[in-house]
């Protein structure tokens, strides 16, 4: 950058894609000022700084996690746990088919760093790539070769904040299982590199809350784990999971979204995934009515709350996804018994014929009081579960760890009439618009439809008076409304702040999921009328 005069513009160029371009005088300000922003003051209760702008490159932006989940370095070392002065890693799952070497200066290992950077992967390349700064031959497909690498460049320097000096140079190679590691010494860089490396895999995949835990499930081989069950508790990021599976997925196997499809029980969860545009969704009623010749892949999500009065959709879906001998689909099905809201048959395979199989258990969505709320719902399922309940999932909450230090409240209020209810919901409603939350952050759930209506005009009454924005129901969720909705069609979504009117079921066997469905949708504040 150079400045003749203090009356010129700056003259001032930044790398854009493969070009170089022209900042104009506004942008060139803004890259001068840029700074972490503000925050509220309690924004340093609930989360800690892991890059800031004042040591990064200058195309980064800042990064903060919620306090109680893994920090960048505690992420590197369970992604890359390599003591200093002894380089040596062989991944578990991958030694069958490689052995990763540490050498001076880092080799690191992938099945493809391609996928992994949400780039489409070479059909003819299934071995695992190296990405190294160390002489090495000519890899086959050197456009694809290099726009990999050229990817990872960007994102270890303006997504994962790395300052130091790196080339990356693509090389696939074909290891065979009977390969070893050699422990190389190091050159003393490798840690800062290999935790950029390890925060801009977890947020480039999209998991930007992301846990151990989520990563190593994303990064299944997708070729190998054609179907798997994941259970997941409440707030361990099940649907966030899904749709980054499916997105991996056209990475993988190179097909368009329409090969793909997206099931769920209702309808606003399935406009929701329908609005990402990475895969065509229907509800399971529309799944068994129809044919689906077009579709490869299939993902479920919430199959808890699946019923078979429509017929077994669990062996269409296998039907669908095995129809291609030679190229099985992928058939993931993500559920969580805890939140059953129903005692009817689910058409889920019994507990112990769900496998493979792998377990969410690190909760990373609630505020503490929400979920201490949930946790003690959870328990009470276990003392009296519902007889659909395999006794066998109950153990899961026994590995359970919530992400502590999460501000946000949770109030029980009781005995209140609908005019109390609607008037108090307004002026709460106000009082967080003010202090920066929009209407987006807002959900009000009761138990039925019919409440829906029940409760529509006198709550619009009461927030016209208070001159807050009216209301709209969960499928219209990209609106700029709040909604009101009842608790099972709102599951699988999510609100800053929910209130919940009057929760109830026909059967009290099941009050306390309900409950949890109710409580797992809020994010900070949840308001629960009794």
């Amino acid at each position: 950058m150079e400045a003749n005069h203090c009356s010129l513009a700056p003259r001032s160029w930044m790398v854009k894609e493969k070009y170089v371009c022209p900042l104009t005088t506004e942008e060139w300000v803004e890259k001068m000022m840029d700074a972490d922003p503000e925050f509220p003051p309690d924004f340093a209760e609930a989360f800690e700084s892991q890059l800031s702008l004042s040591d990064s490159p200058s195309l980064c932006r800042p990064v903060y996690s919620k306090k109680g989940l893994e920090h960048k370095a505690d992420l590197q070392r369970h992604l890359f746990p390599v003591p200093p002065g002894h380089l040596q890693y062989t991944p578990e799952g991958v030694n069958k088919q490689a052995s990763a070497t540490f050498l001076p200066g880092i080799v690191i290992l992938s099945r493809s760093w391609a996928v992994d950077r949400n780039l489409q992967e070479k059909p003819e390349s299934s071995h695992p790539h190296s990405l190294h700064c160390s002489k090495g031959a000519g890899c086959r497909g050197p456009d694809y070769c290099t726009r990999t690498a050229f990817t990872l460049k960007q994102n270890l320097v303006n997504v994962g904040g790395y300052t130091g000096k790196v080339c990356v140079r693509a090389k696939v190679l074909c290891l065979s299982p009977e390969s070893s590691a050699e422990a190389l010494g190091g050159t003393g860089t490798w840690k800062p590199c290999c935790q950029s490396l390890s925060d801009c895999l977890a947020r480039t995949s999209g998991l930007n809350r992301s846990t151990a835990q989520q990563y190593e499930i994303f990064s299944k081989n997708l070729r190998k784990n054609r179907e798997l069950f994941v259970h997941g508790l409440p707030g361990s990021g099940k649907t966030i999971m899904a749709m980054k599976i499916m997105e991996k997925i056209r990475n993988v196997f190179h097909c368009e979204a329409e090969r793909i499809l997206y099931v769920c029980e209702n309808q606003p969860l399935r406009n929701f995934i329908s609005d990402k545009k990475i895969c065509q969704a229907e509800t399971r009623k529309t799944f068994m009515r129809g044919y689906f010749d077009h579709i490869q892949h299939i993902i479920i999500d919430e199959a808890q709350n699946f019923r078979t009065e429509d017929g077994y959709w669990y062996w269409k879906a296998k039907t669908i996804t095995q129809r291609e001998k030679d190229c099985p689909g992928v058939l993931w099905i993500f559920l969580d018994y805890f939140q059953t809201s129903h005692l009817g048959r689910s058409g889920l395979p019994l507990l112990s014929a769900q496998y493979p199989r792998e377990e969410l258990t690190r909760v990373v969505r609630n505020a503490d009081e929400i979920a201490e709320y949930i946790q003690q719902e959870m328990q009470r399922i276990i003392e009296n579960p519902p007889v659909n309940i395999p006794h066998g999932y109950l153990a899961i909450l026994s590995e359970a760890k919530w992400a502590p230090g999460v501000s946000g409240n949770k109030k029980i209020i009781k005995n209140w009439t609908m005019e109390q209810i609607v008037t108090f919901v307004a002026d709460t409603c106000r009082f967080f618009f003010e202090r920066g939350y929009s209407p987006k952050d807002v959900a009000v759930l009761v138990s039925t439809t019919r409440e829906v209506e029940h409760y529509w005009h006198e709550l619009s009454k009461a927030l016209r008076k208070k001159r807050v924005v009216g209301l709209s129901d969960a499928s219209d969720m990209s609106g700029d409304r709040i909604v009101l909705d009842s608790v099972r069609r709102f599951s699988g979504l999510e609100r800053n702040i929910v209130f919940g009117i009057h929760p109830r079921t026909t059967d009290p066997a099941i009050l306390p999921n309900i409950l949890i469905c109710l409580a797992s949708r809020a994010k900070q504040h949840l308001y629960i009328f009794l």
